[in-house]
């Protein structure tokens, strides 16, 4: 009889203590299955950005434009310095496409050894390289493609103050575009008689007919406005 009770004893108990971790092991993954769940839910919402803040993201992207030249710069050109004939350069044009217009710059200074692209901005069709003269990046070349009125703007300075360029800088910039081909300089370029009002004057290819074609494109006035704006 002790025998049997004894045999029952340990039945019962063993019974329990399979059936008893079983019913805690249960409860407590569970409860991890919950923690884990509501803590990726958590971390989730704390690390992918919403849509508000992506499209914030994408509104900050900087507005691509050329800057003019110093006053006092020496070794510089840019289709900016309107009212500088010493350095300013007129805007190329183009009649094929944009994406074309800036793969045949892109092609032209990355087939060349001299410059040194630093930024390329494929959405704004903005390039920016480093130029070689005295130093491999003594220069700075930047080239804007503004498909709206198809035409280049750019600008082209010493990084590093050195020797005079001997207009260095403005051959660079009529070299790149002859090798991409498909440019011309907007009314033909200025030239001597533009500013005496013979030959090309007379055909509207002078200073003013440049800058009233370029800037009335873009802003919707004429040059004298431009000019007004500046002296303000």
């Amino acid at each position: 009889m002790r025998l049997l009770v004894a045999f029952l004893s340990i039945s019962l108990s063993s019974a329990f203590s399979v059936q008893q971790p079983k019913l805690w092991s249960d409860s407590v993954s569970t409860r991890c299955d919950f923690v884990s769940k509501t803590c990726g839910a958590i971390l989730s919402s704390m690390l992918l950005p919403t849509a508000s803040l992506a499209d914030d993201t994408d509104a900050v992207k900087p507005t691509r434009s050329i800057m003019a030249c110093d006053r006092d710069a020496k070794n510089c050109v840019s289709t900016a310095n309107i009212k500088q004939i010493d350095l300013y350069s007129p805007p190329w044009t183009f009649e094929v496409s944009p994406d074309e217009a800036f793969a045949r710059i892109k092609g032209v200074l990355k087939s060349d050894d001299s410059f040194v692209i630093t930024e390329i901005d494929d959405e704004a069709r903005y390039i920016r390289a480093y130029a070689q003269r005295i130093a491999a990046d003594q220069d700075e070349v930047e080239f804007l493609v503004k498909g709206d009125d198809k035409v280049v703007v750019f600008k082209s300075s010493e990084r590093k103050e050195g020797v005079p360029d001997f207009g260095a800088n403005r051959k660079r910039i009529d070299d790149i575009r002859n090798r991409g081909a498909v440019f011309e300089l907007m009314g033909g370029g200025l030239t001597a008689d533009s500013y005496e009002g013979g030959g090309a004057a007379a055909r509207g290819n002078n200073a003013f007919g440049q800058l009233k074609a370029f800037y009335g494109l873009q802003s919707g006035q004429g040059f004298q406005s431009v000019f007004d704006e500046e002296d303000e």
